[in-house]
């Protein structure tokens, strides 16, 4: 049809917009009616005796003719040589002030008003003013201030287009559909005030009233259905599970690079017919095909294939990122595919594997329909888990109350052993690779001479002793160096080294002279860290004369490296790399003897290494021996006790005697790199690479267990001990949280990459908690998410290929039961009834209905008046009718035709535009269907629902409106409100387009800052919820956090949420608020450094409400250069200095400045560097950014109260707030102190004010 009546109705429309111009036509910049304004008369925003218009004219009038005649004199006089045409001092022009009561002078009057009655202006080598001449200038500002405030906002009707969001929702709610049509519109502008949907800044062109006319069109195309034809429908389903096909498909599958697939034998694709409650087409899926290329991976091949089977249509894929570190990232089992969860890959290039996170099922497809609602269901359920127990656990004694012992347990599934358990409830499961490994093995062990040629013993039980005492006195102890604590240990008490500083020197005296002779050093050690630190030495690195004993990088090796004089190096030797474990106790040692390959290294009594020292004099009188350092480098982290040295080459057994006082630590390190073992108990199965004894935590019945233990490729192990944990063991409560826990099931849709998927999610992931299997439903609109796009029977065989990704959704790593994946179902488009429900909604039941120009009405003006927010006028009707019957006489398509003036209705003023009438010039309250659609765009983003429409007409909304902003409030739809908001008012789209420095801020990854941008919004919703005190906006005893924020603020333990958002105590002076959360600081700098600057400006504006003027043009940033090792605060001087740049930042960098306790990623940093000392605009002088806050919340709270006012009103109205209005919403902030300025009673302020009304 032709577009002629919708581009006739627009066009009227736009001459309407320029009507809510007011007193702001004069192009007020954000600041200028923001300022610290004083207490002159109360506004008159609507009159009722007397024409405001008139008397505001008459007084205006006098002032402007007092202005001419004793002010601009003086101006002229005084102050235009500094700031007028030619000169314009610190950005501030006089010459243009004409005595016109404008808003955008208004602030620039009462600046002048303070500055001259400081006696700041003129400066104080410059001409002054008189004392009568000041009285003039004063008199004359407040008479001006005070007329200024009894203007009246023209309100002639107003003309508002709706945003991109308020449109998309507006047409979702209207329609019925979920297709995302709008994103094709070009995003709104930002206003001066912040937001998007100020009038003033939402231009309307031509591009965009032609995409209007294209979404209208296609959002009608889906909705409206022809009923007489039978819909199609695709339903497939693939089912999962460890040997769930008994005839699995026969060729190899190879799908891309990676390729990563399912074993044929553990899936199986059906295409089940649905039930339905009416008659339809199933779709059958292809399963001829045949192509040239692609068809063996991303290898190059030519030459033609046929297939023909569904498995070249429907793959089973498991591509993703390398590397899970704990257990198996998926595992086909009996109750379908068991999936850890999904941990996130950057997916760039040259930073991270681009082929989507660890744990990444698939199911990737070649067809899926064009367009239409789809439903995929999941047939789940969590799995009955057991813990994967970290590095560092110790393991049990065999002997254990109540431990069971299960020797060499068979490796054959097909022949399990059965183990009994006596007791139910939590067990540790230990796994000996090799018989009489650990606690049981049979060593020699010979004490008897452990004395001879002692050097020196360090039992570090409390003290550092050196043991043999010797004389005189002052050799007796080791000199404490550094942060070092003595704590517990196995063996007494043990000195715990931070890693920074700490560590042991002890004097050299002439014991220590080895010389070319044999000496052995032992000790125990617990590294929390494993790191190159030195262990115990008497040298340096550098090949400095004498030996050193350590870790020579972070890979668990254990080394002796020796040096004779001249710095030449004498030998080294070297273990394996993860013989040393973090986390736990061992004992090393070195028995060092000259003769060929003789010197070994022993770890719990184990040998790990060997090699040759030369027979070279070690001894250097230059250096100490040191305990937990090398000398003059790097530091142990962690606890060591029972240091010994001695001047002789220790026996095995003698060795073995050091060892026996924690043999039950003394396990074997491993001798080759981990491989996994397999475990099955009962019909449970567990893998993961033993890597020490201790493996599992698992809750058992009492009963028979079936016990099957394989180990790399298929081999039996020694030994499986059961042992039972009391609820208080530190094993039992982490395990006990564990099985608590619950998956999130998530899905996702889209296209596969040669190199990795793009996908968007189905919804928010929802809770598997039960252990029985049960269907997960997941809906959307197959329009919203990625899609190929190849031309139709494309030859290459990996073009085309879409996906439906199935994940179990990763929040922080915590330790999390796996999820069990039955089915995956597909059905789509998804239908409920037919025709559809969007079809129904425009084609209502009645008994008009049938092809006549009474059902045409019926149908369109029930249309019209959803669309319009109101009942539909006679005239408009009639226009759109007409367009009906035009099209119905030719076509004879009743359906087409209703969609023609349907069409017309989507492009029309009156469903584009939020639109309050007016029928004189004066200020007239708004009509209740304006404001039932004012209230519902305002709280709601969208479009009234029944129940205010219903008020509005009976005429009783103005008298419901505070139960309907509560009612609105309370309902989900105001999440839209909140974000849209929260995001603009706090400008958190810095935060999406900051360009972070990896290096520097690794956490803060790209899943991370999703959740981190929704916590300001998150934030706000809590307090309006709770109803509580605007002080919290600046600080507050919690945060509102899920798990990837908490664990960003390092308070993981305090919340179980997965990503839900909840409140939480932080008990942390360095957080709550919006001024210390992550997002907002990290986007307020330049993603490597803070800026104090940004963050000043930024809280000026947003917080307080008093914004710097924009800055003067062609001012350089601050400078980053630091060839001159400036400090920031010199910086800020030097940048400052820049002529017109003193006066704004006086106002912006007191206010940032606190915040230099925050990096770049928005973290506190308790460091010396970074001085957060300030002093204020009001000269209060500020110690650091927990002081600011108090400040704000206590002494600045009026100003936080205005702020928020400020902007939730220049929301709401969707304009740039007048001067009188403000002050209005400035005396009102401060009358929410009776209620402690609670954020409900900010709203009611809001909505009952003739600002909004």
């Amino acid at each position: 049809m032709k577009r002629v009546v919708p581009w006739m109705l627009l066009a009227a429309s736009i001459g309407c917009q320029s009507s809510e111009q007011g007193d702001n036509s004069a192009g007020m910049s954000p600041s200028s009616v923001e300022s610290d304004l004083g207490s002159e008369s109360p506004p008159i925003l609507f009159a009722k005796d007397q024409d405001p218009v008139d008397t505001f004219a008459q007084r205006a009038a006098t002032v402007k003719s007092r202005f001419e005649k004793q002010v601009e004199p003086l101006l002229a006089k005084y102050c235009v040589r500094c700031h007028g045409e030619k000169k314009i001092e610190s950005g501030i022009r006089v010459d243009r002030l004409d005595g016109g009561l404008e808003d955008r002078w208004l602030p620039l009057w009462k600046g002048i008003r303070h500055q001259v009655a400081d006696q700041v202006m003129p400066p104080e080598d410059e001409p002054q003013l008189s004392v009568e001449e000041r009285e003039v200038m004063d008199s004359w500002i407040a008479e001006a201030l005070a007329v200024a405030r009894t203007r009246v906002r023209d309100k002639n009707g107003t003309v508002r287009r709706l945003t991109v969001s308020q449109y998309r929702n507006t047409l979702r709610d209207l329609i019925g559909i979920e297709d995302e049509l709008a994103d094709v519109l070009p995003a709104d502008s930002v206003s001066a005030d912040g937001f998007l949907n100020n009038g003033e800044s939402m231009v309307l062109s031509p591009l965009l009233i032609e995409a209007y006319f294209d979404i209208a069109e296609k959002a009608l195309d889906r909705a409206i259905v022809d009923e007489s034809v039978k819909p199609v429908i695709q339903t497939f389903r693939v089912e999962l599970g460890d040997q769930i096909n008994p005839k699995p498909f026969k060729d190899k599958l190879i799908l891309g690079a990676l390729s990563r697939l399912l074993r044929n034998s553990d899936f199986i694709v059906s295409q089940p017919v649905p039930k339905k409650p009416f008659v339809f087409e199933p779709f059958v899926m292809r399963t001829k095909y045949r192509f040239i290329e692609g068809y063996q991976g991303n290898a190059t091949v030519r030459g033609w294939r046929e297939y023909d089977s569904i498995y070249h249509n429907v793959f089973a894929c498991v591509r993703g990122t390398d590397g899970y570190p704990k257990g198996l990232a998926y595992q086909p089992g009996d109750n379908g595919l068991m999936l850890r969860p999904a941990i996130p890959s950057a997916e760039l290039f040259g930073v991270e594997s681009t082929y989507g996170p660890r744990a990444n099922f698939k199911i990737s497809l070649r067809q899926l329909p064009d367009h239409g609602r789809f439903r995929v269901t999941v047939n789940a359920a969590r799995v009955e888990d057991g813990l994967l127990l970290d590095g560092g656990t110790a393991a049990r004694p065999a002997d254990s109350e109540g431990a069971v012992v299960a020797e060499t347990p068979t490796a054959d599934a097909g022949k399990p052993q059965k183990v009994e358990i006596d007791t139910a409830g939590i067990y540790q499961v230990d796994v000996i690779r090799g018989s009489g490994v650990g606690g049981d093995r049979k060593v020699a062990v010979d004490g008897s001479k452990l004395d001879d040629a002692l050097i020196g013993a360090w039992a570090l039980d409390g003290d550092v002793r050196r043991l043999p005492l010797e004389k005189p006195p002052a050799k007796v102890a080791a000199k404490v160096v550094g942060e070092v604590r003595f704590v517990d240990s196995p063996f007494g008490k043990a000195v715990a080294l931070d890693g920074k500083s700490g560590h042991l020197v002890v004097p050299r005296d002439g014991t220590m002279k080895i010389g070319d002779g044999e000496f052995t050093v032992a000790a125990w050690v617990r590294p929390s860290e494993l790191r190159q630190a030195g262990i115990v030495c008497l040298g340096g690195y550098g090949h400095q004369q004498g030996f050193v004993f350590d870790m020579p990088n972070g890979n668990g090796v254990l080394r002796l490296e020796t040096a004779k004089s001249g710095n030449e190096h004498n030998g080294t030797v070297q273990s394996r790399p993860g013989v040393i474990r973090r986390g736990q106790w061992q004992h090393v040692a070195v028995i060092c003897r000259r003769d060929d390959k003789m010197t070994r290294l022993y770890v719990n009594g184990f040998e790990v290494g060997a090699g040759k020292v030369g027979k070279w004099d070690l001894d250097n009188p230059k250096v100490q021996l040191h305990i937990g350092r090398v000398q003059g480098a790097q530091f142990f982290k962690g606890d060591i006790d029972e240091v010994r040295f001695y001047r002789r080459a220790l026996a095995v057994a003698e060795l073995q005697a050091l060892v026996e006082p924690g043999r039950k630590f003394a396990v074997a390190p491993p001798n080759e790199k981990p491989q996994n073992l397999a475990l099955t108990l009962g019909n449970r199965h567990f893998t993961g690479l033993l890597h020490q004894p201790a493996f599992l935590a698992v809750r058992l019945p009492v009963g028979s267990l079936k016990l099957v233990a394989r180990w790399g490729n298929g081999q039996q192990v020694g030994r499986v001990v059961f042992t039972p944990l009391a609820d208080d063991d530190p094993v039992a409560i982490r395990f006990a949280a564990f099985e608590k826990r619950v998956p999130r099931l998530g899905v996702h849709v889209g296209l596969r990459r040669d190199c990795g998927s793009t996908l968007s999610p189905v919804g928010p992931p929802q809770l598997v908690e039960p252990t029985t299997l049960a269907d997960y439903v997941f809906e959307g609109a197959i329009d919203n998410f990625p899609s190929p796009d190849v031309e139709e029977d494309n030859v290459n065989y990996l073009a085309g290929i879409r996906e439906i990704g199935v994940r179990s959704e990763f929040t922080d790593g915590r330790d999390m039961p796996r999820l069990a994946v039955r089915s995956v179902e597909f059905e789509g488009p998804y239908y409920e009834t037919w025709p559809p429900k969007s079809h129904r909604a425009i084609f209502l039941d009645s008994e008009n209905k049938g092809e006549t120009r009474e059902y045409a009405e019926e149908v369109i003006g029930a249309f019209a008046s959803r669309a319009f927010r109101r009942p539909v006028t006679a005239v408009e009707l009639s226009t759109f009718v007409a367009v009906w019957e035009g099209a119905f006489q030719k076509s004879s398509n009743f359906t087409a035709s209703i969609k023609d003036s349907l069409m017309v209705v989507l492009t029309s003023p009156q469903f584009l535009f939020l639109i309050e009438n007016s029928q004189t010039p004066k200020p007239e309250p708004l009509e209740d269907y304006e404001l039932a659609s004012k209230l519902s765009y305002f709280l709601w983003n969208t479009a009234p629902d029944e129940n205010l429409l219903q008020l509005a007409a009976s005429g009783s909304l103005h008298e419901s409106l505070d139960s309907e902003m509560l009612r609105l409030l309370k309902d989900s739809r105001s999440w839209r409100f909140v974000r849209e908001f929260t995001s603009q008012w706090l400008s958190l789209e810095k935060f999406d387009v900051l360009e972070v420095d990896r290096k520097r801020f690794p956490r803060l990854t790209r899943d991370t800052r999703t959740q981190l941008r929704e916590e300001p919004a998150r934030f706000l919703r809590h307090l309006v919820r709770e109803n509580l005190s605007l002080r919290n906006l600046v600080r507050s005893e919690f945060i509102v956090a899920n798990e990837v924020v908490a664990k960003y603020y390092r308070l993981s333990d305090r919340v179980e949420s997965g990503f839900d958002f909840v409140a939480i105590r932080h008990d942390n002076e360095n957080l709550g608020g919006l001024l210390s959360q992550a997002g907002i600081l990290a986007g307020l700098s330049n993603g490597r450094e803070s800026n104090p600057v940004k963050r000043g400006a930024w809280l000026a504006r947003k917080i307080i409400a008093e914004p710097p003027e924009p800055p003067p043009p062609n001012v350089p940033d601050l400078s980053e250069d630091d060839k001159e090792k400036l400090t920031l605060r010199q910086r800020l001087e030097r940048h400052r200095n820049q002529k017109g740049c003193a006066k704004c930042h006086a106002g912006i960098d007191p206010w940032g400045l606190p915040f230099e306790q925050f990096d770049a990623g928005g973290l506190f940093r308790d460091d010396k560097a970074h001085d957060p000392q300030s002093t204020l605009p009001d000269k209060t002088e500020i110690a650091d950014a927990g002081a600011l806050k108090n400040y704000l919340a206590e002494d600045r709270i009026d100003a936080v109260a205005f702020s928020f006012l400020k902007h939730l009103a220049t929301y709401a109205t969707g304009r740039t707030l007048s001067y009188n209005e403000l002050e209005f919403l400035r005396e009102q902030a401060v009358e929410l102190e009776k209620t402690d300025y609670r954020v409900l009673d900010a709203f009611r302020i809001v909505i009952n004010s003739p600002v909004f009304l």
